[in-house]
């Protein structure tokens, strides 16, 4: 009798993994369409609930193209949803991309990455902040997070970097270039830091933090290099008054 039993628990347990395994992805969307924000607009979905894509995610006026994902069906008897996503063409500039390696528990609704990449243009990003002076830009910024762990308001852990190399910036004259920019990410009491690293054409040194309610400040100073147009140094006269080594504030 309990050999039945058992054979009878191990037909079910395996009839119950080779259902969900072969799920379709449309059909599991369905399942979770409800969790869904309303302002997210999905595209085509194909493929399994394990191994599928998404043709675009549009989520305000941010835009995901061939969004790819594969989860891994074991963790889930640790209670999480672990797995890799990969969406957007990294050999276009102009559009978002990336790819990280995720975890999220079902316990506590935390969330894990790791190996992760994301890429966006300077006029993306410039959309996102109100800056002091006006600032017509273009270039790229790279996103590189090794580990990160939620919290409140937004991180438990946090360690990466962030840079734009070669920026470009439109002046009287035409488009020149300020160089690359680059800083160290890493969380502050549940906030995220950057630490702008001061090698750079602007001469720029600055705390930056994203704290509770989107919250952006920054805290710094900012010297030009001589080679920079004379443009350049005249716009940051606007900043307020030099301090004894001709640095101007930074503060928003």
């Amino acid at each position: 009798m309990k050999n039945a039993v058992s054979v009878v628990l191990a037909f079910l347990f395996a009839f119950i993994v080779f259902t969900i395994v072969s799920i379709p992805a449309p059909v599991a969307l369905q399942l979770v369409k409800s969790h869904i924000p309303k302002d997210v607009r999905l595209g085509a979905v194909t493929g399994s609930f394990w191994e599928g894509q998404i043709s675009g995610v549009q989520y305000q006026n941010l835009r995901f193209n061939d969004v790819k994902w594969q989860l891994n069906g074991w963790a889930l008897f640790t209670g999480q949803v672990q797995g890799k996503l990969n969406f957007g063409n990294a050999r276009r500039s102009d559009e978002l991309s990336g790819r990280s390696n995720f975890a999220f528990s079902l316990f506590d609704n935390s969330v894990e990455l790791g190996k992760t990449t994301l890429r966006f243009s300077v006029e993306q990003a410039m959309r996102q902040v109100n800056l002091p002076l006006p600032v017509d830009a273009k270039g790229r910024v790279i996103l590189e997070l090794d580990e990160y762990n939620s919290g409140q308001p937004y991180c438990e852990s946090l360690k990466g970097d962030i840079s734009s190399p070669e920026i470009q910036v439109k002046g009287m004259s035409g488009w020149f270039s300020i160089g690359d920019l680059s800083g160290l990410l890493s969380c502050k009491s549940g906030d995220i830091a950057v630490v702008v690293e001061p090698e750079n054409l602007l001469g720029l040194r600055a705390d930056a933090t994203l704290a509770e309610n989107m919250q952006f400040k920054v805290a710094g100073n900012i010297k030009p290099d001589a080679s920079l147009p004379k443009e350049v140094h005249d716009a940051v006269k606007f900043l307020g008054r030099p301090d004894s080594q001709g640095r101007y504030p930074v503060s928003m």
